[in-house]
């Protein structure tokens, strides 16, 4: 069975009209192990920060730093001005090896008592990090301060939380996150993709999606498993986008293809553009290419090529470096990368990365 590849990469709009961050707090400066974090009030230090080399380090939730509490309940506060008449939009990342209640309030004192609203309310469950978001559409009066509140059901147990953000939120505002980025296809055949579209803005909205290629055909595209050319999208919503779509039979191999996916707000006021790229290409070998050979894979910049045929070298971006016809053996000479070999045959063509 012939096996086919394909790179693919993902590359995503920018947000439009983002929204506004007050506080960014990844606990990476200036803190020291077990110690208070740097900038947050905490009566009793039933707070602390940590410190772990981590494998991760993505965004959101990066650093090697963090802030954690085995206490069955604590609270810290952190002071920031927050308006009633603005909107806000509060995220952390946060684990547990048990199940913690983990509260966000608004008040007007560094304490407990002091604090009057609840902005957030969730379970964080052990298991790997998880991110929590809240929007925050009324403040019902100004506040001075706000209140990390974390209370224990099993008593002895670690909740660790780790960037914190607030954000001021915009009237209209989307984000677009790649959610897959590799398949296998060949030209002519059927590949799946998914992403997912948030509204970071106040407004509840309608989006106008129009996908647009030269390269693929039969493009169908999904809002949480609706097919249809507009979605809604209320404040802080996330939708599921899931696509699928056939690359054309024809295109040239190596060379880099793709599907743009507009964004429009059905108030005219806002568009966002999604690429999905494809390099297509082929690995097999079938009888007519039982006699050649290309070793090492990987190599440290010498590959040898036994076999007979012409031979094109292409780069990532499907740039020819090298074209040259081999009738027993060859060795070249490349810098580092990534490069597609294709040997031209009878009736096919063998290319390898």
């Amino acid at each position: 069975m012939k096996k086919y590849l394909v790179i693919l990469l993902m590359l995503f709009a920018a947000r439009f009209a983002y929204a506004d961050s007050i506080l960014f707090d990844s606990f990476e400066y200036a803190n020291h192990d077990g110690e208070t974090p740097t900038g947050w009030v905490c009566d009793d230090d039933s707070w602390v920060c940590g410190y772990l080399e981590k494998d991760h380090n993505r965004i959101a939730h990066s650093g090697n730093w963090y802030a954690y509490t085995n206490s069955a309940e604590s609270w810290m506060f952190m002071s920031m001005y927050m308006s009633e008449q603005l909107k806000y939009r509060f995220t952390l990342w946060a684990i547990s090896d048990g199940d913690y209640q983990l509260e966000i309030w608004a008040g007007n004192e560094a304490s407990s008592g002091s604090m009057t609203q609840l902005l957030l309310n969730e379970i964080v469950s052990s298991g790997s990090y998880e991110k929590f978001s809240a929007y925050i559409d009324e403040m019902t009066t100004n506040y001075q301060y706000f209140g990390i509140h974390a209370v224990s059901a099993y008593g002895d147990c670690i909740l660790t939380i780790d960037d914190v953000n607030v954000d001021m939120v915009d009237k209209y505002g989307m984000q677009v996150t790649p959610a897959s980025i590799e398949t296998n296809m060949a030209p002519g055949t059927q590949t799946e993709f998914c992403f997912k579209f948030t509204n970071i803005g106040y407004e509840s909205l309608i989006v106008y999606i129009t996908p647009l290629s030269d390269y693929f055909s039969d493009i169908h595209l999904w809002a949480n498993g609706v097919e249809g050319p507009t979605f809604p999208a209320a404040p802080n919503e996330t939708v599921e986008i899931n696509g699928v779509a056939t690359l054309l039979p024809d295109v040239t191999i190596g060379s880099p293809t793709w599907i743009d996916i507009m964004f429009t707000l059905d108030c005219g006021c806002a568009t966002a553009m999604f690429t999905f790229w494809a390099t297509p290409g082929y690995e097999s070998i079938d009888e007519y290419f039982t006699n050649v050979s290309i070793y090492p894979n990987p190599s440290s910049g010498n590959i040898t090529i036994e076999g007979n045929g012409e031979v094109f070298i292409t780069n990532a971006l499907g740039q020819t470096v090298l074209t040259k016809e081999i009738t027993e053996r060859e060795t070249i000479t490349l810098p580092e990368g990534i490069y597609f070999v294709t040997i031209s045959g009878k009736t096919q063509k063998l290319i390898v990365k």
